[in-house]
């Protein structure tokens, strides 16, 4: 739902249609008709919402500043296999289906449109162009209205386009393009910001192996790059921040605000740029991860910020960064929970990058004593687990796991492998091609760096994971066996085949262009190289992870004669709460018991 600019229209999708609202006298406008199961005008299928948008209500349209056009996306899925998930409290059981592109099959058909709001004519269509496979979800129009301004990406994910379509002429330009010999994360760019008088505009790009601000002119002409070095502008949108904004523009200062890595990648903090300067003063003060909403005026902004033993906290800040007022102080956790200690340690890769770390010890930890050690990790893209902020419990469960893996008597581990986020894009291409050896890699430069402290016990040390952190604990296991003694895997792809287009392909490209990486990464082929009983737990209503990639592994276990563990989680997707978390984390402990205290 959104409103008109002048605030007396709403636009809203139903039942896969866009419609819009007179505030006034009510009266509905039925904008497009042919919406269904398969056909979505202005709103997002799985895959769109899952890889390129914020996995919140995101609408796929925009309104001109001037209200009288109306532009929007419209996926066609009829192609695009189904996948199922089963309801066993029904009689029968009940089976539903998720639009699905698993790598190498079709994905939606996607086109653009727009309307004219002032008269009854047909909505126009936009040309793509035959590379544009994606169009990211993320629009603006210049001021003036003139233009609407979008993005395509090419399948390979190598090609981004920033292009501009002027409705009352029907002409369409190419504003500037970004290539990437890997990939592009086409899924942390973000809408151009044009200033007030539409002359220029701001751009984020990651082009010189850092996510940077680029200030252009109208015409697609770069004026210069207004920030440089090895660190990175962050365009991840946290819970305040507004989708596809990372970047907020003072007019009255002539300056952009945004978050950055520029102190250290273990930390965000809110810095303002100078835009004819180039000059960086940091606006936050505090240590610890900020996110931040400016107001209307530039004259103050909403931050919201953490350290890795404070909860979030959210307060007032004047322009210059001096505190306004506290809206929201940092939460107090119903239960107190036994103290741990979190110590950051720096490792170096094989290629000489420094791997940031965390060693977790509980309060009353004794260095005399001798302790096995879990290894958390998570390994993939889009993530970092080692930062100075509060442990983002509704995606890990950090707090939840380190106050039980510690109490029980382990040390906690974990490591951020090339790969991870918060680096800048030249951390991220080692693993171009195959999602799981540099991880591992990096991961046993931790494993043993653990090995050489007096109070870890070396033959002990097990793994726990969700996600693509599960995949990195079997394959841990089947290539690591000697630096493992069991793992846990949670809801982890088994056989990249399985997975999503999008994301997949990003690194790997397709099984007929890249066959090595995918049989490189496959699981199942090699579980008779398995040496300990993995925990293997799955959601049974899982859209993103489908049940299929643990069924499949387990399959291969028992055709072995491997032993395992499997605990089935009823009426839970990939989001895993309540109860069945509370299941999760108390098999967790008791396997662990089991494996490395006997």
């Amino acid at each position: 739902m959104d409103f008109s600019p002048d605030g007396s229209q709403i636009s809203y999708a139903q039942d896969n249609d866009l419609f819009v609202i007179d505030v006034g006298d009510e009266q509905i406008r039925q904008l497009t008709t042919d919406g269904s199961a398969t056909v979505y005008n202005g709103g997002l299928d799985w895959v769109y919402t899952e890889e390129l948008a914020t996995r919140a209500a995101q609408p796929a349209y925009a309104w001109s500043p001037d209200g009288k056009w109306f532009f929007y996306m419209r996926l066609d899925d009829s192609d695009v296999q189904s996948d199922p998930t089963v309801d066993y409290e029904t009689v029968p059981a009940t089976v539903t289906w998720t639009r699905f592109p698993t790598v190498g099959s079709p994905n939606p058909r996607i086109s653009l449109h727009v309307l004219s709001l002032t008269d009854d004519a047909p909505a126009q269509a936009i040309p793509l162009g035959t590379d544009a496979e994606y169009v990211l979800p993320l629009f603006t129009w210049t001021p003036d209205g003139a233009e609407v301004v979008y993005m395509t990406v090419n399948r390979p994910q190598t090609v981004l386009e920033v292009k501009a379509w002027n409705p009352a002429t029907g002409a369409g330009r190419t504003l500037l393009q970004e290539m990437d010999p890997t990939w592009i994360n086409e899924d942390r760019y973000a809408a151009p910001v044009f200033l007030r008088d539409g002359s220029q505009f701001l751009w984020l790009s990651e082009r010189d192996g850092y996510m940077h601000l680029y200030l252009y002119d109208r015409d697609g002409t770069l004026v210069r790059q207004v920030t440089s070095g090895d660190w990175m502008i962050d365009t991840i949108p946290s819970d305040i921040l507004t989708a596809g904004h990372p970047v907020a523009f003072d007019t009255a200062r002539q300056a952009a605000y945004m978050v950055t890595t520029r102190n250290t990648p273990l930390e965000r903090q809110i810095d303002r740029v100078d835009l004819a300067t180039g000059e960086i003063q940091e606006i936050s003060s505090s240590p610890g991860f900020h996110a931040f909403v400016l107001s209307a005026n530039g004259d103050y902004l909403v931050d919201q910020f953490s350290d890795i033993d404070t909860a979030p906290a959210t307060v007032l800040l004047d322009g210059d960064g001096n505190e306004a007022g506290v809206l929201s102080p940092s939460a107090v956790g119903a239960l107190t929970l036994p103290a741990v200690m979190r110590e950051t340690v720096e490792l170096t890769a094989s290629d000489g990058s420094t791997l940031y770390a965390q060693l977790v010890k509980p309060a009353g930890f004794d260095p005399a004593k001798v302790y096995p050690v879990v290894v958390h990790w998570y390994g993939g893209t889009g993530y970092q687990l080692v930062s100075n902020r509060y442990g983002p419990t509704n995606i890990f469960n950090e707090v939840e796991r380190d106050t039980l893996y510690t109490q029980a008597g382990f040390l906690v581990w974990r490591l951020d492998n090339r790969g991870s986020f918060g680096r800048g894009h030249v951390f991220e291409t080692p693993i171009d091609g195959a999602l799981g050896p540099v991880a591992l890699e990096d991961q046993l430069v931790g494993i043993d760096y653990l090995r050489t402290l007096p109070y870890v016990d070396g033959a002990r040390i097990g793994t726990d994971g969700k996600s693509f952190g599960g995949f990195l604990t079997l394959y841990g296991l089947i290539h690591a066996p000697d630096a493992l003694r069991c793992g846990i895997a949670i809801a982890g792809p088994t056989d990249w085949t399985y997975y999503g287009t999008i994301y997949t392909e990003r690194y790997m490209e397709t099984p007929e262009i890249n066959p090595e990486g995918y049989a490189t990464t496959q699981l199942i082929d090699k579980v008779g190289e398995l040496q300990a009983a993995p925990l293997l737990i799955h959601g049974l209503d899982d859209t993103n992870v489908h049940l299929q990639n643990t069924i499949n592994f387990i399959q291969a276990l028992q055709e072995q004669g491997k032993p395992y563990l499997f605990v089935p989680l009823p009426n839970t997707s990939h989001s895993i709460k309540g109860q069945n978390l509370i299941t999760v984390l108390t098999d967790s402990v008791q396997y662990l018991e089991a494996c490395l205290l006997d």
